[in-house]
């Protein structure tokens, strides 16, 4: 009879880089490059994380894992498990999926306990969806919060471009006739410090989050052959960039970070960065390219932006479970306010 154990990791330094990282790239069907290992390596040395990554091990090899932090709630003692911000945290399965499922999910209920009151598993792939019914079974429960805008890239750009609204189409004929000019460079510290600059200037505008100078160095040094950074520019000077990974395990160009100027915005720097990154993912033969998180809202000027660019939405499923008495009085309370304090909607 097969021997299924688990074990629980509080950093990722723990485990075996390669071993994970064979699961969620190769074996499973639902991972992402946000639950490699050096995604997490990244948030954890960034941000100071508190891990309790799962494994799951039959006869002794790793068969599947689970990545997995503790986030505070912010004016209360408790906390929940959560996926780094931003990043997804999906229950990746190699094989024996129902033994290793229950295994997680045993898990996981038996660390959702005292001060940490549940469990938010947002899968990066619908996928996932494989796991539904057996997820309800277990208390967990589907929201949707937010959604993400994607652009398919396995056709040519003239295809794409047929796809964006008359106004986006005219922006770029702007651009273009501006002399605005917008493409990939070079990713390296320099680049890196001075996009960082910018993009925490231009997420102070916003009053949002956005990514630390810490996080981005850290994601430089252990992912930087992953980042792509857009560039815009008129007359030799930049007006506005845009970080992407490349997410090959799903095929995927993600638009991670912006950094935008509001002075220069006669220069239609989005627009051109977009259709840069586009263009790039078709050359680069990805299959789609991801616009990001996006709050579903069609009067929110991010997601009405998206949208005139082409991008179809696709809604972003969690499953969030509460695992004691005070956490469900919480939510029962209020559970939009509770989440969305835990998981804010990006800003962009």
């Amino acid at each position: 009879m097969a021997a299924i154990t688990t074990s629980v990791h509080r950093t990722i330094t723990d485990v075996k880089q390669n071993e994970w990282n064979a699961i969620v790239a190769q074996q499973s069907q639902t991972g992402s490059v946000f639950e490699r290992y050096e995604w997490l390596n990244a948030y954890e040395e960034a941000v100071g994380a508190d891990a309790r990554h799962v494994q799951v091990r039959k006869n002794g090899t790793l068969v599947g894992v689970h990545p997995a932090f503790v986030r505070s709630l912010p004016g209360t003692p408790f906390r929940f498990l959560g996926p780094a911000k931003p990043g997804t945290n999906g229950a990746l399965i190699a094989t024996d999926e129902a033994a290793v499922f229950d295994a997680i999910a045993d898990e996981l209920s038996t660390l959702t306990s005292g001060r940490t009151i549940g469990h938010l598993l947002r899968p990066a792939s619908s996928a996932s969806l494989r796991y539904g019914t057996r997820l309800r079974e277990r208390g967990y429960a589907p929201s949707l919060r937010d959604c993400q805008f994607v652009v398919d890239t396995d056709r040519p750009w003239a295809d794409v471009e047929s796809d964006l609204s008359q106004k986006k189409r005219r922006n770029l004929r702007k651009a273009d006739e501006a002399g605005v000019t917008a493409t990939d460079v070079p990713v390296t510290a320099d680049s890196i410090r001075a996009f960082s600059d910018r993009h925490t200037a231009h997420m102070d505008r916003l009053d949002g989050d956005g990514a630390s100078p810490a996080f981005l160095r850290a994601l430089f040094d252990r992912l930087g052959d992953r980042l792509i950074l857009f560039r815009a520019t008129v007359d030799g000077e930049s007006v506005g960039e845009l970080l992407a990974v490349c997410d090959d395990e799903r095929d995927s160009l993600f638009l991670l970070f912006p950094a935008y100027d509001p002075t220069n915005f006669e220069h239609y720097p989005s627009e051109m960065l977009y259709r840069a990154a586009v263009s790039w993912s078709i050359d680069a033969g990805y299959a789609t390219c991801n616009f990001g998180e996006t709050t579903p809202d069609f009067d929110d000027g991010t997601f009405a932006f998206k949208s005139a660019f082409g991008g179809e939405p696709v809604p972003t499923v969690r499953w969030e479970r509460l695992g004691s008495l005070a956490g469900r009085l919480l939510y029962a309370l209020g559970s939009d306010r509770i989440v969305a304090r835990l998981f804010p909607p990006a800003k962009r």
